[in-house]
Order: C-alpha cells, then sequence, then structure tokens
C-alpha cells in the first residue's frame, strides 16, 4: 500500500509535468494558509492513497473562482507559477530529501 500511493503522487506530479493543465491541491494547517503571500511559502500535504508531505514556494495569487464541488466550510486561495518539493515523511521533508521537485505549478491551497 505504501508503495501504491507514491507511485500515485509521482503519476500525478509526472502528468502535470505533461499537461501543465493540471492544479495541485495542497492541505494546510490554517496559519500556514493565512499567512500565504505572493512569492512565499507554504508547508502541507498532498492527500492521496497516502498523505505526502510537501514545501511548495509559492509565486503569484490569482482570484480562485469555486467550484460547485467544493466544501462550504473550507477555504481555498490559488497560486500559479509556485514549486513544489513532495517527500515521502514529514522527516525527509525536513532533511531537504525530496522525491519529486516540480516548478511552474499552480497550487490551490486550502484548510
Amino acid at each position: 500500500m505504501k508503495r501504491k500511493g507514491l507511485k500515485a503522487a509521482l503519476n500525478l506530479v509526472n502528468l502535470y509535468k505533461k499537461v501543465k493543465k493540471v492544479v495541485l491541491k495542497v492541505k494546510t494547517p490554517s496559519q500556514e494558509f493565512d499567512a500565504a503571500e505572493n512569492d512565499g511559502y507554504v508547508y502541507g500535504e498532498i492527500r492521496r492513497a497516502k498523505v505526502f508531505p510537501v514545501y511548495v514556494e509559492l509565486g503569484q495569487e490569482i482570484d480562485y473562482i469555486p467550484s460547485s464541488r467544493d466544501d462550504p466550510n473550507t477555504k481555498y486561495r490559488i497560486f500559479k507559477k509556485c514549486k513544489i518539493y513532495l517527500s515521502e515523511t514529514e522527516e525527509q521533508l525536513d532533511r531537504g530529501e525530496y522525491i519529486s521537485k516540480t516548478a511552474n505549478v499552480t497550487v490551490i491551497i486550502y484548510c
């Protein structure tokens, strides 16, 4: 199961590199969400079959257009031209050991 989740996350990142139209969603703690700003950064996680910790260098915030699938109890923001650093564990993220680094990504952060 562990490898299946890793493969799914890497496939998602690789798919993004190919199509450039996929938007990655990153769950953040509320203090990270509130502090997010243009050219800043946030820590969060990508949730797939497994939870993957990420560090995101934010690009420019653009207006978020709500989706009918959005949870009304969740806050959303969107940034373009971000860099995503994905690790398997929090410890690896803290040490700068990444399983994937991807630039020029559009990211929705939510909490």
